[in-house]
C-alpha cells in the first residue's frame, strides 16, 4: 500500500498540519486522517530534539511507524528552519519497506547462521581435543591397571568366600 503525508504549516498562525493520504486504488489517494499542532508546542519539540517531536508528532490518530515518524520529523524540522515554505509532501510504498525488512532479516538470519557455525565448530573442535586428551589418560590409566591377574591377593577372595558361606549358614538355621 502507498501512502502519503502532507505536512503544511501557516505561516501566520504557524500551526503545522499532518495530513494522511492512503492509495485505495491505483494513483487514486483518499484522506485517512488529518492533524493540527499548535506552532509553539511543535517549535519547542523541535528545539529539544527529534525524539521529543516525534512524541509530539504521534497521536491516537496519527500514529506512523519508527520509519515513518522520523522522515515526517525531518520535514517538520526543515519547515520550521527554512521560513518561505509551506509543505513538503512524503511518499511511503510499503512494498519498498517489506523489501528493505525481508532483506534486513535475510541477513539477520545468515548471520546468525554463521555465529552457529562457527560456535557448532568450536564445539567439535574441543569435543575432539577433549575426546583425544581422554583417549590420553585413559592410555596412562591402562598403563597403571594392566597388572597380571595372578597378583590378586588370595587372601582378599577368601574373604569373600566366608561371608558367603556364613549367610548360607544363617539362612539354613532361620529356616
Amino acid at each position: 500500500m502507498k501512502q502519503k503525508y502532507l505536512v503544511t504549516k501557516d505561516q501566520k498562525t504557524q500551526q503545522v498540519t499532518i495530513q494522511e493520504f492512503a492509495e485505495l486504488d491505483k494513483d487514486v489517494f483518499s484522506l485517512v486522517c488529518e492533524e493540527a499542532y499548535d506552532g509553539d508546542k511543535i517549535q519547542t519539540a523541535v528545539s529539544e530534539g527529534k525524539d521529543e517531536l516525534i512524541e509530539t508528532l504521534r497521536t491516537p490518530n496519527l500514529y506512523p511507524v519508527a520509519e515513518y515518524a522520523d522522515k515526517i520529523a525531518d520535514s517538520v524540522i526543515e519547515l520550521f528552519n527554512q521560513g518561505d515554505q509551506e509543505s513538503i509532501e512524503i511518499a511511503f510504498d510499503d512494498i519498498d519497506a517489506l523489501k528493505k525488512e525481508k532483506a534486513a532479516r535475510a541477513e539477520a538470519e545468515e548471520d546468525e547462521s554463521v555465529a552457529l557455525d562457527d560456535l557448532l565448530n568450536d564445539d567439535l573442535d574441543e569435543d575432539a581435543e577433549d575426546s583425544e586428551s581422554s583417549d590420553d589418560s585413559q592410555n596412562e590409566s591402562t598403563d597403571e591397571d594392566s597388572g597380571d591377574v595372578s597378583e590378586i591377593d588370595e587372601d582378599s577372595l577368601d574373604l569373600f568366600d566366608s561371608e558367603e558361606s556364613g549367610e548360607d549358614e544363617d539362612e539354613d538355621s532361620t529356616e
